[in-house]
């Protein structure tokens, strides 16, 4: 399937827009103060050993510290049996003591409550092939389906790597290169690689010593290949940059980078806002008329599919199965737009026929196989839901552009105006019975100022309440007042038996 590539810098903020079939498929912002750290290096400083984990955490200048297991390896090698046996038998203290200086890499950005997860074992991405410093291993992209052409290329691995303490990954955009591309390749890289453990050595910990997440980089060495149609740039100094990228990194396809400078601006062209504004929100309507309701939780996602206004034209299972395979479709379009990532659970309308269930599976599978993220559909439970896994690279699209709402506190419902002022009336109620029988005042919104009015107060003295626009509507003040100089807008409450 085409895609069409749109980026655009402005004021420090520089996204990336992935377009299929004339929808947006996926987007990538990069802020100043981003929040993204995968795959950046950092020198840093260990705080504590757990020998009892095999783990430490790692200083690297940011708010929460790094979790680092000693048998963590790059997320590239983690299925290669041998390896992973060989780092189970590593210890922690053999690489990481208390206030020792280290270099490490981030697999995984920090999310909730949890700081991001690193590795020692360092890897550097180029277009054709990944680096690994210290892993000895020379492995073929698993998208690379000739047994001729991964020989070729798991061979010319070895050859590369051969007596050094480095490994190779030969990515997908490898298939058909060159040796002499390769070995240009792996000579870059190799340099690069020196150039930052000498930069460590001079550095003090923390520090930040190679930052992978450029988006102008990542767009040009991850994402114009084959099948991309043209990478549009906004204004001619990010074209400008692009091109050079291209004609460094990519020089075969530097020829599909475009500049556009119309007086439309590029993502007003596809909307590209407007689709980013629906996937912040839980519903999303599909085009028959049904409709996905998509929950985004600590643990896992949960999405429920519905038919909404879809009656359906002849029988009610060929309804369902027609909205399913739509929603299919959709769900994994909106994972990857949301770039939500861990566990997934899917409550499809039910179907009755074993061949639908099969079919709609079928068609989840083929959508995330566009998916550049990892994701394995794993089928149907027990209680009829589906389940399937994405990995994670980065923060959701939510966390990115959202903050917690600081009326509910993330819960996204807050006390109702009758809940709030049944809490207001226990408190006067409280200070009755302490014994204060002085003259008091309320102030609350004018909702729960209107609901305390119905429901009166408790005998034992004068009560009053206000409004004030400013309390929230979860928020209330009970304070002593004098009852011959009440402030504008106060009504005296109902005194009622309280029990």
């Amino acid at each position: 399937m085409s895609q069409t590539l749109l980026m655009e810098s402005l004021l420090g903020q520089t996204r990336l827009a992935v377009i299929e079939d004339g929808e947006v498929c996926e987007l990538y912002v990069r802020r100043p103060d981003s929040e993204n750290l995968s795959g950046n290096i950092y020198l840093g400083r260990v705080e504590n050993v757990l020998p009892g984990m095999n783990a430490a955490f790692v200083d690297i200048g940011r708010d929460k510290n790094g979790f680092l297991s000693a048998a963590r390896l790059p997320s590239e090698v983690q299925g290669d049996r041998t390896l992973a046996e060989r780092a189970k038998k590593r210890r922690i203290e053999s690489v990481a003591r208390p206030g020792r200086s280290i270099l490490v890499q981030v697999l995984k950005s920090e999310g909730g409550a949890k700081g991001p997860q690193l590795s020692c074992n360092i890897s550097l991405p180029g277009r054709l092939m990944v680096l690994l410093d210290g892993v000895p291993y020379a492995g073929v992209s698993r998208k690379i389906e000739d047994p001729g052409e991964r020989e070729r290329l798991r061979q010319l691995g070895r050859e590369l790597t051969e007596g050094k303490d480095l490994g190779v990954i030969l990515r997908t955009a490898a298939n058909g290169a060159s040796e002499s591309a390769l070995v240009e390749e792996f000579t870059r890289l190799s340099e690069r690689l020196d150039e930052l453990h000498r930069a460590a050595e001079h550095a003090a910990a923390p520090r930040l010593i190679h930052d992978d997440n450029a988006l102008e980089l990542k767009a040009v060495r991850d994402r114009l290949k084959d099948g991309v149609d043209v990478l549009w740039a906004e204004g001619e100094p990010l074209y400008r940059r692009l091109k050079a990228l291209a004609e460094e990194h990519a020089p075969d396809y530097a020829e599909r980078v475009r500049l556009h400078d119309g007086a439309t601006p590029l993502f007003d062209l596809y909307s590209v806002d407007t689709a980013v504004d629906k996937a912040l929100q839980k519903y999303v309507w599909l085009k028959d008329g049904g409709s996905l309701v998509i929950e985004e939780t600590e643990a896992l996602t949960v999405v429920d599919v519905n038919t909404g206004k879809n009656v359906g034209k002849r029988s009610a299972e060929e309804t369902v199965f027609k909205t399913n395979c739509l929603a299919a479709r959709e769900l994994m379009r909106q994972l990857r737009l949301r770039d939500i990532a861990g566990i997934v659970i899917v409550d499809f309308i039910d179907m009755a026929s074993e061949d639908h269930k099969s079919a709609v599976l079928e068609e989840l599978r083929g959508c995330a196989a566009r998916d550049g993220n990892r994701t394995r559909v794993l089928g149907f439970t027990g209680l009829g839901l589906v389940e399937l896994t994405r990995k994670r690279e980065r923060l959701p699209l939510k966390r990115q552009l959202m903050h917690t709402c600081s009326d509910c506190g993330g819960n996204g419902v807050v006390p109702s105006h009758e809940t709030t002022a049944r809490r207001a009336v226990r408190e006067l109620w409280r200070r009755r019975r302490g014994g204060n029988e002085g003259p008091l005042l309320v102030e609350a919104a004018p909702q729960v100022v209107s609901r305390l009015k119905a429901i009166g107060a408790s005998k034992g003295g004068s009560t009053y309440a206000r409004p004030d626009e400013s309390l929230k509507a979860d928020e209330f003040r009970v304070s002593p007042v004098d009852a011959n100089a009440l402030p504008e807008g106060c009504a005296t409450l109902k005194q009622r038996e309280c029990l």
